[in-house]
């Protein structure tokens, strides 16, 4: 297994489009993670040809991109969605459209993919049944938002102390255990309709999640969202949700806990000055709802 922060480069693409790339690649028996970020004052695109099978799982945090193969249906990512699916090749072009970008993504084995498919699940049957015809399959009809916990396991592929083999089966479980809750989102999803937000609506919940964002520390009300983005009460509460998963509190909630969560990581900082600093009367409180957020206590990241 091999960790490999690789050094930021200058990517020009056939179009003459530039785009500042940075990555870092996690190489282990059964799969290959990689998260990218890029900057580019344009849309960037990435012409590839491969012949060989490969499944993966795709993240896009921030920015949107997609896979335009010159035969079959694109396939277009927004901020905060997700997709897993199979490819019996691939010739085409990936775009990256926005002027920030980071994305994440895991490519299984084969034979790692085939151990973790379960007929239990429809999505899962009907992706393996197409997988044998060596036709592209995807888990869900569409994108699908990325939930807090798929953000909490994203968070945890990074942060991991072990070494040797013991790193090897933590990276397994944290990838297994994400693939099951891409597969669960799924098929609690089919049947419904995929989004039906306007465009003009979709930025402007992109922009009342970060007024959010860099308003984490402050008490921010649903009024004062809406109005930064906007729009009207209702259209913020209906299209977050359905949007990002979550809800406007939701969300606030996990970006108060990944940043408490980073802290701990950290060191440095007792539980009681950080529950103080996020806006809790009692470290007891803070307690509950990081347990209640990840499912264990902060205290579990001091030890």
């Amino acid at each position: 297994m091999s960790n490999t922060m690789l050094p930021e480069v200058l990517y020009v693409d056939d179009r003459g489009a530039e785009a500042h790339i940075s990555m870092l690649e996690l190489r282990l028996k059964n799969a290959h993670v990689f998260t990218a970020k890029s900057r580019q004052q344009k849309p960037v695109r990435y012409v590839e040809q491969d012949k060989r099978p490969s499944v993966g799982m795709y993240f896009s945090i921030e920015g949107v991109s997609g896979a335009y193969p010159t035969e079959g249906e694109a396939l277009r990512l927004s901020s905060n969605q997700h997709v897993m699916g199979y490819k019996p090749h691939f010739d085409g072009y990936y775009l990256v459209e926005s002027s920030f970008n980071h994305n994440l993504g895991i490519e299984l084995e084969l034979p790692f993919f085939e151990r973790l498919l379960s007929n239990e699940l429809d999505c899962l049957q009907r992706l393996a049944d197409k997988m044998q015809k060596g036709l592209p399959a995807a888990l869900s009809p569409y994108p699908l938002p990325i939930s807090s916990r798929q953000k909490a396991v994203l968070l945890d592929l990074f942060n991991c102390n072990y070494t040797g083999h013991l790193r090897e089966l933590y990276f397994e479980a944290r990838i297994m255990e994400l693939f099951m809750l891409q597969a669960e989102q799924a098929e609690s999803y089919m049947g419904r309709k995929p989004l039906m937000i306007k465009p003009a609506d979709i930025d402007k919940l992109h922009n009342a999640r970060q007024f959010v964002k860099l308003n984490m520390f402050e008490a921010i009300s649903l009024q004062q969202v809406a109005r930064a983005a906007g729009l009207n009460d209702f259209k913020l509460k209906k299209g977050f949700k359905e949007l990002f998963g979550t809800t406007v509190f939701g969300y606030l909630n996990e970006l108060k806990m990944n940043h408490a969560k980073r802290l701990l990581l950290d060191g440095g900082i007792t539980i009681g000055d950080l529950a103080f600093d996020l806006g809790y009367s009692e470290a007891h409180n803070f307690t509950k709802a990081f347990k209640r957020h990840f499912g264990y206590p902060p205290g579990e990241l001091k030890s």
